[in-house]
């Protein structure tokens, strides 16, 4: 059965990774590696997280530091890492680490780890190395909308069907939708590039499917983010 806490790791250890001074507490306390100098936290599971440290001598290790009991969902980790740094600092005479609101630098890299650094189970639930085509339904939605504003944007008024022609004249013109057909271009080749990096960080892909998601994303966007994202949660199996 998968670790329910293992899918989660990537983020919250980007997130705790900044808060220096709470995981050099924890390697100290919870780990009794008193003479440690500075600590990063690295990853968690359901029954506990590792933390790397560094040593006056400049060597480096890593300690696997237990929960009391084992996590069963996402909600637990929070209040839990923060009950323990509590009771670190406490113990070792420190002031509290987590006091105030969260530090911007620490919320980027969570983001950054959620949306790159993708979990990879023992056993995943469905083959890595996969495509996800976007519906022909969807192809068709989008593939009208997009063809909108390009008829409107570079059609010149006699390659316009007549019956369009007061639309054009009244409701949108052609200044404006060539302007939304270049940002939606633009966008999606921002999508692309962002669906490549995310295939290349995963791992899972060979050449051709990095190929598909990345001119699946370009041509249809979001329809086809979002089935890269079901993917890795189908793998995971959440």
């Amino acid at each position: 059965m998968s670790d329910p806490i293992a899918p989660h790791s990537a983020p919250i250890a980007a997130y705790m990774s900044v808060h220096q001074a709470t995981n050099l507490a924890y390697v100290r306390y919870f780990g009794k590696i008193d003479n440690a100098t500075s600590a990063t936290f690295q990853s968690l599971d359901s029954q506990g997280f590792h933390v790397s440290y560094t040593l006056p001598d400049n060597s480096s290790s890593q300690v696997y530091i237990k929960f009391k009991t084992p996590l069963t969902k996402r909600e637990d980790i929070r209040p839990v890492l923060e009950d323990m740094a509590k009771e670190a600092e406490t113990a070792l005479g420190l002031p509290s680490s987590l006091v105030g609101p969260p530090p911007v630098a620490a919320i980027a890299k969570a983001l950054y780890a959620q949306t790159t650094d993708i979990y990879t189970p023992p056993t995943p639930s469905v083959p890595l190395d996969a495509f996800y085509p976007v519906s022909v339904s969807e192809a068709l939605r989008f593939g009208v909308f997009l063809g909108f504003f390009a008829l409107f944007g570079y059609a010149s008024d006699t390659q316009l069907p007549r019956l369009l022609q007061p639309i054009r004249q009244s409701i949108i013109s052609p200044i404006i939708s060539k302007k939304i057909f270049k940002a939606v271009v633009y966008i999606h080749l921002a999508e692309a590039s962002l669906a490549f990096f995310m295939c290349l960080r995963r791992g899972w892909y060979g050449p051709s499917n990095i190929l598909k998601w990345t001119a699946s994303t370009f041509f249809f966007g979001f329809n086809s983010m979002r089935l890269l994202r079901k993917h890795a949660k189908d793998v995971q199996g959440i």
